[in-house]
């Protein structure tokens, strides 16, 4: 099942070949993504500063500077800051991500009349 209508109408953004709805809050986002039905999307290794995520449905493969962790649906994961990890969201996977930062750039809003 998608998200709801409310974070549908948040602002898009990409991740590889996924879809990203971005709650974006002064110092910190949300991230909402949902990988493609029809393939997985791998997101290599990186680093960043904490983030909690929650898989809503589908599984992600997760590599934690070397250890590995299968995350389905209704787990939730806490990766401590400047950790090496990487991702391997399976088909159709939805989850929620939580950055202490900004990850994603978003377009500047356009300008008042």
């Amino acid at each position: 099942m998608p998200f709801p209508e409310p974070i549908r109408r948040l602002p898009r953004a990409s991740l590889k070949e996924a879809t990203v709805f971005v709650h974006d809050g002064p110092g910190t986002q949300v991230l909402f993504i949902e990988a493609p039905e029809d393939r997985s999307v791998e997101i290599p290794t990186h680093t960043h500063d904490v983030e909690w995520g929650f898989v809503v449905r589908g599984e992600i493969l997760m590599d934690l500077d070397g250890r590995k962790e299968s995350h389905p649906a209704g787990t939730e994961h806490l990766i401590p800051a400047h950790l090496p990890h990487s991702f391997r969201f399976a088909p159709g996977t939805e989850s929620v991500h939580y950055f202490v930062e900004k990850r994603i750039a978003l377009p500047a809003p356009p300008p008042r009349a």
